[in-house]
């Protein structure tokens, strides 16, 4: 039995839902489905859910909520049409507009894609809707909770052979509906797969698998046939999109293999993401980063020998509600690596509160940062790796401002310049697959 995830860009229009169609009818096994809201249909196409996030902000300042809408609807009619899909779509849509109109929360608009994608593609397979706002994914302050979730799907999954539920969205223990992170829609099918009992969970997207590097910035680099779980949460965590990171806590609790696959290359193999992937040559599986830090560097003499000192600043970090994503430490002084939106936001008060609280001989803010990291399970005990990393970063000229590596030896970051990004990875990736053409 399988469980499987078809993203934005396989439900994008009419064509890419009869294409999911063929997919799901060819394969017996597979009994339970979960979709994201359409994507874009070309590049300079808008999500469905951005379009949502919109008119949300839109009936806010007073817009109209049927104008606000109306972007949303004709893609939705558009689909149901080109389909001949007997549903009642323009009943639906006036229960969402009378909602916006009543003042809806953004989590229940936004969570109105997936909601409707969900009933298109129900109906064109013939199989039951199973509503995820019926359940319980969420806590009374709107936090996820897998775990409740799993119990709720399994209970609800007794009566069910086949079905066809929304991603991204669920209910609360207040009664209301929350959303989970961009993204989200990937853990959904996890805990779907989780919850059934599955025997492989398939997320199918608009790549043939994981890539070695973002085949955007090296496009000669080769998909990953195979990996284990902690690698791919790695590397999702590091900007390997394909799957968010948080999807892979509920498959391999219950030893779940996730088959990443391509909509529009069916046939391709795909990744494979498993506890028993194979032993590799190379140390490193892949490589991952993002653009878009700065670094909250704290200098003051001494700071080694302070208690609680480290927990002062992250006390203000989280008042301000700034994730970090790394320390890198120094005799007497400490950086935090964070999101650049998340510190631009409050910067001024951040840096008073920090000082205020522990009192810096200097604090600034760095900015222009961007991460990369090489990430294998085969990295542990195998010396000259993080050489090999330098040494090809140095080798293009690129500085090094940062480097952080974890005691299981699975993945190194190093934090440099946001103009050299690309070159960064060009240079990493020649060095760890020299046999992919550059």
């Amino acid at each position: 039995m399988k469980t499987a995830k078809f993203g934005g860009t396989s439900l994008a229009d009419a064509a890419r839902f009869r294409q999911v169609k063929r997919i799901v009818s060819a394969d017996p096994e597979l009994r339970f489905v979960v979709v994201s809201a359409p994507g874009k249909r070309s590049a300079e196409d808008k999500k469905v859910t951005d379009l949502l996030y919109d008119c949300h902000a839109a009936v806010k300042t007073g817009t109209d909520p049927e104008t606000a809408f109306a972007p949303v609807a004709a893609r939705f009619r558009q689909i149901v049409q080109e389909l001949d899909l007997a549903i009642d779509l323009e009943s639906e849509l006036r229960q969402i507009e009378a909602a916006l109109a009543s003042g809806a929360s953004e989590a229940y608009c936004v969570s109105r894609g997936e909601y409707l994608s969900g009933r298109m593609l129900a109906a064109l397979l013939g199989w039951p809707f199973l509503d995820p706002a019926e359940l319980h994914f969420f806590d009374a302050d709107g936090f996820p909770q897998h775990k409740l979730a799993e119990r709720s799907l399994t209970r609800r999954l007794r009566d069910m052979e086949r079905a066809v539920m929304p991603g991204f969205y669920g209910g609360g223990a207040d009664g209301r509906i929350h959303t989970l992170p961009r993204g989200g829609s990937d853990i959904s099918g996890a805990l779907l797969a989780s919850a059934s009992g599955s025997d492989a969970y398939e997320n199918w997207t608009d790549v043939a698998g994981i890539f070695r590097a973002d085949p955007a910035i090296v496009p000669s680099a080769r998909a990953i046939p195979a990996m284990a779980y902690d690698e791919v949460r790695e590397l999702a965590y590091m900007g390997a999109n394909v799957l968010h990171e948080d999807a892979v806590t509920p498959a391999r609790r219950m030893g779940i293999p996730i088959h990443i696959r391509s909509t529009m290359q069916p046939d391709t193999p795909g990744t494979l993401v498993s506890s028993q992937s194979p032993p590799s040559v190379c140390p490193v599986t892949g490589i991952a980063g993002r653009k878009g830090y700065c670094s909250i560097q704290v200098e003051k003499e001494n700071m080694n020998s302070a208690v609680g000192y480290c927990r002062r600043i992250l006390s203000v970090l989280e008042t301000h509600e700034v994730p970090f994503d790394h320390i890198a430490t120094g005799l007497g002084s400490i950086s935090f690596i964070a999101p650049a939106a998340a510190v631009s936001a409050c910067r001024e008060a951040l840096l008073s509160d920090i000082s205020a609280a522990v009192r810096p001989d200097s604090i600034c803010v760095a900015d222009g940062l961007a991460m990369v990291s090489i990430v294998g399970r085969d990295m542990a005990g195998r010396p000259g790796v993080s050489g090999r990393l330098l040494c090809a970063l140095g080798r293009a000229g690129i500085n090094v401002r940062m480097i952080v590596q974890g005691t299981r030896e699975i993945n190194i970051t190093v934090g440099i310049s946001e103009p050299e990004y690309e070159k960064a990875v060009h240079a990493v990736h020649g060095e760890f697959f020299p046999e992919a053409p550059q």
